[in-house]
C-alpha cells in the first residue's frame, strides 16, 4: 500500500544534504488543513535545562504538489453523507 499524505500529517527525514550549521536536520512536507502541500523543516535544539526540543518551521508551497485523492475529491464539491445506522440489517 502506497503512502498517502492526509491534511494535517506530513514527514520529515534526515537533511543529507546539510553543509552548514543553520542547514535544518530534517526535511520533508506538511499537508495542511486546505490540502496544501508546504515544505517542513525540523531541527533539534536544547533548553538551558538540557531538554530536547524540535524547532519546526513551515515554508512554502510545494511546487507541483498534488493533493490526495480525498482533498481533490473535496476541492471538486464531494461532500459526504451522513450515514443512518438503522438501515444496517445487522
Amino acid at each position: 500500500m502506497a503512502y498517502e499524505m492526509r491534511p494535517g500529517q506530513g514527514s520529515a527525514f534526515k537533511n543529507d544534504k546539510k553543509t552548514e550549521d543553520w542547514h535544518p536536520a530534517y526535511r520533508g512536507r506538511i499537508m495542511l488543513p486546505d490540502g496544501s502541500v508546504h515544505w517542513l523543516d525540523a531541527s533539534p535544539k536544547k533548553t538551558k535545562a538540557g531538554e530536547t526540543w524540535l524547532a519546526i518551521k513551515i515554508g512554502s508551497q510545494v511546487a507541483g504538489g498534488e493533493p490526495s485523492a480525498h482533498n481533490q475529491a473535496k476541492a471538486n464539491g464531494y461532500q459526504p453523507q451522513p450515514s443512518n445506522d438503522e438501515d444496517i440489517p445487522f
